[in-house]
């Protein structure tokens, strides 16, 4: 994103971090970007509500604790990738691995499954979420930020065995680790910090805990509900709960990770600074261990300026309604938020004109703002009708002294197809109908929707993403520059809510959602 300043005395330092990632918009990481950071407040996503507060749990049972499932998830995914071979890691594949004995107690891990199966999408993989899930889990429980970064694909299957078990020998752990390329101080430190929070379910593991009741559950460390390295100093201080490692012998497993290297690692980890850095990298380096047909992206940043929601479509014969959010990262700016935020527009042909301006208001709706682990976001909401004969092609933001050309680029409006979700609609939440407008120099081109809808399999707690086309063909429908265009299709209940992307030749609108779809077909426009 490039930024300018009008006023060169004024520094702009808070931008300089979405600028170095490279960042434009649209951009497929807009979505998680989103669930990240907006916990709260306006247009919030409330990722963390299955682990707030840290105790919590959302199979709403008092013996559960939700952050320490979304770890246990986590590492029992990634931890069976095979470094020679490049297969296994964090890839969701877990999903297909509940028989196994190996993930004994999969209460919990469908249990988390379920939850992240509500924000699944084509620009959210289950196996991106897991990833999140990690670090909203410990952000919540008021540990270190474990650096975020999305690009994960689900496996459609189940994958490699070797989970390390309670009962499984030392050496046989340290070959599972170094198989997924961790080292001994690696497994000591990924064990301590995955063990901070949560304990053992005894009607999981009754052997371990003497108990097969729901209500044992006796904690790794007597700091329940907070990520602190406890675990390691009552280790020491011959005080511990945790019953991996004061337990019956054979399931003392933690005992013998936490000695493997004659408590070296332990000891540092005693240090709550030390803790903190090294589960911040050992735990950022198990999400990151995925398949090696891979890439990953930069680890995420909170965008400073980003377009939010925005529609365009037709509304009658000689106007296009342009409307949605821009939303402002206020986490560190001095002072209030601006007043308002202007938008600078080019025609659909690329010029601009001195009276090409959008001014977009404060909103008010909750205060008007987005929050999310100590971040702040302003929004402001703009809505106007434009000639459809000179539409939009791009705008630029202004406010203060500042202008936001999205990399020079400005950002990028496409008026050869739109969406029209107030004539689209889905019928007893199966009958699905998309209707486009495509301007009438392009109803010659191919014309179709890509649904993205998800499909369950039975016994499976998550979903696999399946792209759908739908043709759109012309319905004769002319309003001015556009002709309406719709096609139909049937999906199960579970997706009358998600997206598709609209294709018209070489132009694509991408992730539009059906969520402000009707319930009934309406008629088509008249005028």
């Amino acid at each position: 994103m490039k930024v300018q300043s009008f006023l060169s005395s004024v520094p702009l330092l808070s931008l300089l971090c979405s600028q170095a990632l490279g960042y434009t918009w649209p951009s497929w990481t807009d979505e998680l970007e989103d669930i990240m950071y907006l916990q709260s407040g306006m247009l919030r996503r409330g990722f963390h509500d299955g682990v707030s507060p840290c105790t919590f749990s959302s199979s709403r049972s008092p013996f559960r604790h939700g952050a320490a499932e979304w770890l246990r998830t986590a590492f029992h995914d990634a931890i069976t990738h095979d470094q020679s071979t490049g297969k296994g890691g964090l890839d969701a594949s877990l999903m297909y691995e509940m028989d196994r004995k190996e993930n004994t107690g999969s209460l919990g891990l469908n249990a988390t499954f379920g939850f992240f199966t509500n924000y699944q999408s084509s620009r959210a993989s289950m196996a991106d979420l897991l990833a999140l899930g990690v670090f909203t889990s410990v952000k919540e429980c008021g540990g270190p930020d474990v650096p975020f970064r999305a690009g994960r694909t689900d496996a459609t299957g189940a994958g490699e065995t070797g989970v390390p078990e309670p009962t499984t020998d030392l050496d046989t752990t340290k070959a599972q680790f170094a198989k997924a390329g961790f080292s001994t101080a690696d497994m000591i430190a990924m064990v301590a910090c995955g063990h901070s929070l949560g304990g053992v379910h005894g009607n999981d593991f009754p052997e371990i805990t003497g108990n097969n009741s729901e209500a044992s559950f006796p904690q790794f460390d007597g700091t329940t509900g907070k990520f602190d390295n406890a675990v390691a100093t009552e280790y020491f201080a011959g005080n511990t709960t945790n019953v991996l490692v004061v337990g019956p012998h054979d399931t003392n497993s933690d005992m013998r990770v936490f000695t493997a290297d004659n408590n070296a690692t332990m000891r540092t980890l005693t240090d709550s600074n030390t803790f903190r850095t090294t589960c911040a990298s050992i735990l950022q380096r198990m999400i990151d261990t995925v398949p090696s047909s891979v890439t990953l992206t930069d680890p995420f940043q909170p965008i400073e300026v980003k377009p939010m929601a925005v529609k365009f479509s037709v509304t009658n014969s000689t106007t296009v309604r342009f409307e949605g959010y821009i939303r402002i990262r206020i986490t560190q700016r001095q002072g209030t938020p601006p007043q308002q935020v202007t938008l600078a527009y080019k025609d659909r042909t690329g010029a601009q004109c001195e009276t090409c301006k959008i001014n977009a208001r404060m909103s008010t709706f909750q205060g008007g703002q987005g929050l999310g682990f100590g971040e702040s976001f302003q929004f402001y909401e703009f809505g106007v009708d434009l000639p459809s004969s000179t539409s939009i092609s791009s705008f630029t933001i202004q406010y203060n002294d500042e202008l936001h050309d999205n990399g020079g680029n400005g950002f990028p409006i496409r008026s050869e197809i739109l969406a029209q979700p107030a004539q689209s609609c889905t019928v007893n939440a199966t009958d699905m109908t998309i209707v486009a407008a495509v301007r009438n120099d392009r109803t010659s081109l191919p014309t179709y929707a890509n649904l993205f809808v998800k499909q369950f399999t039975t016994g499976i707690v998550g979903a696999a993403i399946e792209t759908r086309k739908v043709e759109l063909t012309s319905t004769g429908k002319v309003l001015g520059d556009y002709t309406f265009f719709s096609g139909s299709t049937q999906v199960g209940q579970r997706s009358a809510f998600t997206q598709y992307d609209l294709v018209n030749g070489d132009v694509t609108v991408e992730f539009v959602s059906t969520a402000l779809f009707q319930s009934t077909c309406p008629a088509l426009p008249s005028s």
